[in-house]
This record gives structure tokens, sequence and C-alpha cells, in this order.
């Protein structure tokens, strides 16, 4: 039986900042469930890797880019 691991980051935030996040996560072949609300997106992010370090290279990723967008957002507010 072959390995799975799993892990799931999830964001909470704006509908612009959602959508930049979402476009982030498309090349890294990761499942995305936005959930919006009346004031916020919610972003699920599951991230699913047969190799734990590729796992830890994905989510090190994301997460690197996620705080670009959020930092980018922050200056222009």
């Amino acid at each position: 039986m072959a390995e799975r691991h799993q892990m799931t980051l999830t964001w909470t935030g704006g509908l612009e900042t959602a959508q930049r996040l979402a476009d982030l996560v498309g090349p890294h072949s990761c499942e995305i469930n936005p959930v919006e609300g009346s004031e916020s997106v919610v972003l699920t992010v599951v991230v699913v890797e047969t190799d734990l370090q590729q796992l830890r290279d994905t989510v090190d990723a994301l997460l690197v880019s996620f705080d670009t967008v959020e930092s980018e957002g922050v200056r222009s507010d």
C-alpha cells in the first residue's frame, strides 16, 4: 500500500485576495474549496502527496506565496 500524506490549509479574508490566492494554488495540483460569506471568503486548500518531503515542499511554497500576497495587500491598504 502506497503512503499518502495530506495537509489542509484554511485561510479567511476578502474576495480580491482570495482570488489571488486561489490562482497560486493551481500549479500545485491541490484541491481548493472556496466558501463565500457575506463579508469574507474561506479558502480550504488540501494538499496530498505520496512523499512526505514533497508535501512539505508544496506546503512551504504555498505558505510563502500566501504571505507575499497578504503582505502586498497590507501595503496597498
